[in-house]
């Protein structure tokens, strides 16, 4: 009797892209496994990139998304009132504390050509 492949369990893919000051690009895509909203979605991708950079060592990032509410509620420009994304946001910023410096802006979309292409 055959076996039928389980049902894939990957809900979201995810893409973060690191680039060094002397232009060196690592792309790396990741599969999200469970049904989260796009908002949980972009705090796992921030973490990853977070996650990798520091493994990486490294001690100043600049951090750039398209997601304009994480963005502005990283910032502390916006309140945390989702509670499914409060415990996310403080683990980005224990995680940004770890850097010996850190900063993170908004970048829309259309001018995202690193993770753009981690979509084709």
């Amino acid at each position: 009797m055959a076996s039928t492949p389980e049902r894939s369990k990957i809900s979201s893919g995810v893409g973060a892209v690191l680039v060094s000051t002397e232009k060196h690009v690592i792309p790396r895509a990741y599969s999200l496994i469970g049904p989260c909203s796009n908002n949980v979605a972009e705090y796992n991708v921030l973490l990853i990139g977070l996650s990798f950079a520091k493994k990486l060592e490294v001690e100043y990032l600049e951090a750039f998304g398209d997601s304009q509410l994480i963005i502005n509620q990283v910032r502390d420009e916006y309140e945390v009132r989702n509670q499914n994304l409060i415990s996310y946001h403080k683990a980005v910023i224990e995680m940004a504390k770890s850097f010996e410096d850190f900063f993170i802006e908004y970048i829309p979309r259309l001018q995202d050509t690193y993770t753009d292409a981690l979509r084709h």
